[in-house]
């Protein structure tokens, strides 16, 4: 019913993946290949932006585990921007909070 859109914008020089709809099991695969072509275009710091995402799975969670220590291996850092109440609280319960990134106001 819901689908997951995905788009990469740059902000300040710095390449973001925006993420919206719903992330579940049908759409981890589609996710993997987004998030992977983003990480291609990244310096080391992988940043995505999920503020448009009303349900995030168990798959997206293991994608996004994926993603940290792929990252981590090359000097970087996976960075999960602004997410959603339903996001927030299902990374929180899943013990990934610390992806997620907590600018300095």
């Amino acid at each position: 019913m819901w689908r997951l859109h995905t788009k990469t914008l740059v902000e300040h020089g710095t390449p973001v993946l925006f993420l919206e709809g719903r992330l579940d099991h049908a759409a981890s695969d589609e996710f993997e290949r987004a998030a992977l072509r983003h990480a291609s275009l990244a310096d080391k710091n992988v940043i995505i932006d999920l503020s448009g995402l009303d349900y995030l799975s168990s798959s997206a969670l293991a994608i996004f585990q994926f993603l940290a220590d792929r990252q981590s291996q090359h000097g970087g850092r996976l960075q999960l921007r602004a997410p959603s109440v339903a996001a927030r609280l299902v990374l929180e319960l899943s013990g990934l909070e610390a992806l997620i990134d907590n600018p300095s106001v």
